[in-house]
């Protein structure tokens, strides 16, 4: 049996679904789904993080930023680099004045020992000064009595440790030596160990040992 709806039959339904569904009455269904699609749009605008503007201002922040970074760099860099360049400065020296006094301690002849003697003590300074002035008068009388003459054919020297105020190098000689025992002359080797002590501007000599 089939049932006929009237206008108004249609109109009671139409507002019972519509009380069911929490929609307001007598909206069209497409309008009802335009206006939710509308308040879906809002809220995903609103939702999207703004864009960064990169106004002049900021531009030239940035860009003081990366050049306070360089320089302190650069600065850290130059710091390090004269510091190594003084350390390198003062091994170089500190070896210099190790090989000058290993020759100056052998080279003597006993008709100038005290000219001799007088540039040792000039580069030795703490006990190895204070050993060698003491045993000098000594030496002095040994050399003029055996007529010693000692000279310097070759000599080589090497840095071990140091920093910028103290320093140990090792210095090998080669010595030909004549005296009245050995008139014709002999050649003698000697290596040493030296440390060495910054005085002022300049190098010293404060112990000094034969080493094999």
């Amino acid at each position: 049996m089939s049932t006929i709806t009237t206008q108004p039959g249609r109109a009671a339904r139409d507002r019972e679904r519509a009380s069911a569904l929490g929609e307001p009455e007598g909206q069209p269904d497409g309008q009802r789904d335009g206006r939710a699609d509308g308040e879906a749009d809002g809220a995903s605008k609103g939702l999207r993080p703004a864009a960064l503007r990169l106004t002049p201002r900021l531009v030239w922040a940035l860009v003081a930023v990366a050049v306070l970074a360089s320089l302190a760099l650069g600065a850290t860099r130059g710091r390090d680099w004269y510091a190594a360049r003084q350390t390198e400065q003062a091994h170089a020296t500190a070896v210099a004045a190790a090989k000058q006094l290993a020759i100056n301690f052998v080279t003597v002849s006993y008709a100038t020992v005290g000219a001799d003697t007088a540039r040792v003590k000039a580069g030795a300074t703490g006990e190895f000064l204070k050993s060698y002035s003491s045993s000098v008068e000594q030496l002095s009388k040994v050399l003029v009595a055996n007529k010693t003459v000692s000279t310097v054919q070759r000599s080589e020297a090497a840095l071990v440790s140091g920093d910028q105020d103290s320093a140990v190098a090792l210095v090998g000689v080669v010595a030909p030596t004549r005296n009245t025992a050995v008139p014709n002359g002999e050649t003698k080797t000697y290596r040493m160990r030296l440390e060495l002590r910054r005085t002022g501007p300049t190098w010293k000599v404060e112990n000094l040992e034969f080493v094999g």
